[in-house]
């Protein structure tokens, strides 16, 4: 289903990104030690690390923007949350505050349920971006 908008993006982005198509079928063994499970899957290499993945099919814009990122150097995108993705765990951290103030619960509960909200919404906050970026930076030259 993806295949033919990578296809398309290997050849505008020809000479700045390079695109591996491995056969699940004919390599098996290739799969299990990258620890592919699910198909597609669209694994980014920076000096021979891995430094993203991508499970399941992603929209040709989401494509476009990890290739004219990569082709300009910069770090690959973080996998962007869908909307239900986002409302589910809106959804469920909310569910487990009201629980935690009906019932009198335990602290630990309001904090897992903020952490839940919270990861509906991370990858659009400049804090937590500023942040990780700063520690990726600091691992990588370690």
């Amino acid at each position: 289903m993806i295949k033919p908008k990578l296809e398309k993006l290997a050849h505008d982005y020809d000479g700045q990104v390079d695109l591996w198509e491995v056969n699940a079928d004919d390599n098996p063994e290739l799969l299990k030690s990258l620890r592919v499970y699910g198909i597609p899957t669209l694994i980014v290499f920076r000096d021979g690390q891995e430094t993203q993945r991508y499970v399941g099919a992603k929209s040709g814009s989401t494509l476009k923007s990890l290739f004219e990122t990569l082709a300009n150097g910069g770090e690959s995108l973080p996998a962007s949350l869908g909307m239900a993705d986002r409302l589910i765990r809106l959804g469920a951290g909310i569910a487990l505050a009201g629980i935690w103030y009906v019932a009198e619960g335990h602290w630990l509960l309001l904090v897992f349920s903020g952490i839940l909200m919270f990861s509906a919404v991370y990858d659009r906050c400049p804090i937590w971006k500023a942040v990780t970026t700063r520690f990726k930076q600091l691992t990588r030259k370690a």
